[in-house]
């Protein structure tokens, strides 16, 4: 009977051995593959290398003298991107009914530790500078509850802070409300106008003074900094962790398909 001299499992499909063509094929496009994970694994470990250079700037900028804020003839041609998070000092007169609101929820603090968190807003508020020009000053973080129970500050003020540049919204930002003064990034452009102001095309974030909570609670900028994310580590070990995958499926392939059909 031929069906009973048939070798048990030759009815199955036997996988082809792969053609020279189709080895060419698939060993272009997993090359391909590979230098794209690759070349985004070394992306990553150079973007790590740029932020904790970044983040150690920062930590020396905190422990430097405040200086002078810039002055306003300088304010247009300001490398913003450079000033970002340094140390100034400035004086002036706080503007009546100029208070923005700036929505945010900021981490939980932790247990023990003095500080605040949760969802809030930061309180913005226009000064006016000895020389004449605005500069709108994020005063601090109140919790939301106790926002419409602050005061709006008055008279003069000495203070050391912390010039930013304007945060950009993403995809996913609400849209602001200029009529309400009510804005979900640090917008001082979109802020000055909603006050009808001309104001410095940047902020100032009123430091927090040592062991002081008292509402608006001002920047602490260990704190700042610790918020700023490093996490360019994990992202390069998971590209070269698929590059590693797709190498060895790979291989892995290749073997089998190039394998005798009897065998």
């Amino acid at each position: 009977d031929k069906a009973a001299a048939k070798p048990a499992g030759t009815g199955a499909a036997q996988p082809r051995a792969l053609s020279a063509g189709s080895l060419l094929v698939l060993t272009l496009l997993t090359a391909t593959a590979l230098v794209v994970l690759c070349g985004l694994g070394f992306w990553q470990v150079k973007r790590m290398g740029e932020k904790q250079a970044f983040l150690t700037r920062l930590a020396e900028q905190a422990r430097t003298t405040p200086a002078p804020l810039p002055e306003p003839a300088r304010w247009a041609g300001l490398d913003l991107d450079a000033a970002d998070l340094t140390r100034v000092s400035l004086a002036g007169t706080w503007l009546p009914r100029s208070t923005a609101t700036v929505r945010v929820a900021l981490p939980e603090p932790k247990p023990g530790t003095r500080s605040v968190g949760g969802f809030g807003r930061y309180l913005v508020t226009a000064m006016r500078l000895d020389n004449g020009a605005v500069v709108l000053v994020n005063r601090g973080f109140a919790p939301e509850p106790s926002v419409a129970a602050l005061p709006a500050p008055t008279g003069r003020a000495d203070l050391v802070g912390i010039l930013r540049k304007s945060e950009k919204p993403n995809s996913f930002t609400p849209v602001a409300n200029p009529a309400t003064r009510d804005f979900h990034v640090r917008d001082p452009k979109g802020i000055a106008a909603a006050l009808n102001l001309s104001a410095a095309p940047f902020l100032v974030e009123a430091e927090r003074q040592p062991g002081a909570l008292a509402l608006p609670v001002g920047t602490d900028i260990a704190e700042l900094i610790a918020r700023i994310p490093n996490n360019h580590l994990p992202y390069a070990l998971t590209w070269f962790g698929l590059a590693a995958t797709l190498a060895g499926v790979f291989i892995v392939f290749v073997r089998a398909g190039r394998r005798p059909r009897d065998e």
